[in-house]
C-alpha cells in the first residue's frame, strides 16, 4: 500500500473542562460577594478579580486570607496557591471564611531583609563566610544548600498541658527544633518540633482566650496532609 493511499485515524481530543465552584470572600466590614471561580485560579488571580470588580487600584497590598474559625487562626494565602486546593483541606462543619483585605507587610520580607535577620539571632556555619552582608542573606536562603542558622527565644506549649513555656529554639533548613538544656545546640540536647514541606504557618487571633497564650502574638503550624496542628 502506498503511503498516499494509507488512511490514518486519529482518536478524538476530549476538550478540557475545569471544575468550577462558588466562593464567598469577606471584606473587612464582613460585608461578602460571591465569586464562581475555576479549579486552577489562584490566590492572586482572585485578588486581581476583586480588585477590577470593586474598582481598587493595584498597590500589590491586598491580599486573599484563609481564617480558621474554630480555632482562631489566620494566615495570608500565598499569590501561587489555588484557592479551591486551600478551600479543599476545611472540614465538612467548619465554618471557615476567605477574607480579602491589604496586607502592607505582603512583600516585606523581599524588600526590606535585614529586618528579619537581627545580628544576635543569626550564625553562619563553618562552609559559609561569616562576612556575608545582610543584603546577601535573603538570597543565601533562596540559592545556597547552606544558609544561616536562625535562634531565639519563643514561648511554647506541649499539647494537653496548659502551661507554656520559654524555650530557645533553632530554625535549620531541616525545620525548627528547641533546645532542652539552655541554650546548647548540641544534636542531643536539640528536640525536634516542625518541619515546613507540608505545612502553612498561621497566625493566632485569639491565643490569650483560646490557649492562655503569655503574649497577644503568637503562630502555629498547621499540617496539611493530616488535618492536625502542631503548635
Amino acid at each position: 500500500m502506498s503511503l498516499s493511499s494509507r488512511r490514518v485515524t486519529l482518536p478524538a481530543v476530549m476538550p478540557i473542562t475545569l471544575q468550577k465552584r462558588v466562593i464567598k470572600v469577606y471584606s473587612e466590614d464582613d460585608s461578602s460577594k460571591a465569586l464562581e471561580i475555576p479549579s486552577d485560579i489562584t490566590a492572586r488571580d482572585v485578588c486581581q478579580l476583586l480588585i477590577l470588580k470593586n474598582h481598587y487600584i493595584d498597590d500589590h497590598n491586598w491580599t486573599l486570607f484563609e481564617e480558621l474559625t474554630h480555632t482562631g487562626l489566620e494566615r495570608p494565602i500565598e499569590d501561587h496557591e489555588l484557592v479551591m486546593e486551600v478551600q479543599s483541606n476545611w472540614g465538612m462543619e467548619e465554618e471557615n471564611k476567605f477574607y480579602f483585605r491589604k496586607n502592607y507587610a505582603k512583600y516585606e520580607f523581599f524588600k526590606n531583609p535585614v529586618s528579619f535577620f537581627p545580628d544576635h539571632m543569626i550564625s553562619f556555619s563553618s562552609e559559609t563566610n561569616a562576612t556575608v552582608k545582610h543584603s546577601g542573606i535573603l538570597q543565601m536562603f533562596l540559592n545556597s544548600s547552606t544558609y544561616p542558622e536562625v535562634h531565639g527565644y519563643l514561648h511554647a506549649k506541649e499539647q494537653g498541658k496548659k502551661s507554656w513555656k520559654k524555650l530557645y529554639f533553632v530554625l535549620r533548613r531541616s525545620g525548627l527544633y528547641f533546645s532542652t538544656k539552655g541554650t546548647s545546640k548540641e544534636p542531643r540536647h536539640l528536640q525536634f518540633f516542625c518541619e515546613f514541606s507540608n505545612s502553612d504557618i498561621y497566625m493566632s487571633l485569639t491565643g490569650r482566650k483560646i490557649s492562655g497564650a503569655p503574649t497577644s502574638y503568637g503562630f502555629c503550624f498547621k499540617v496539611q496532609a493530616y488535618h492536625s496542628d502542631t503548635y
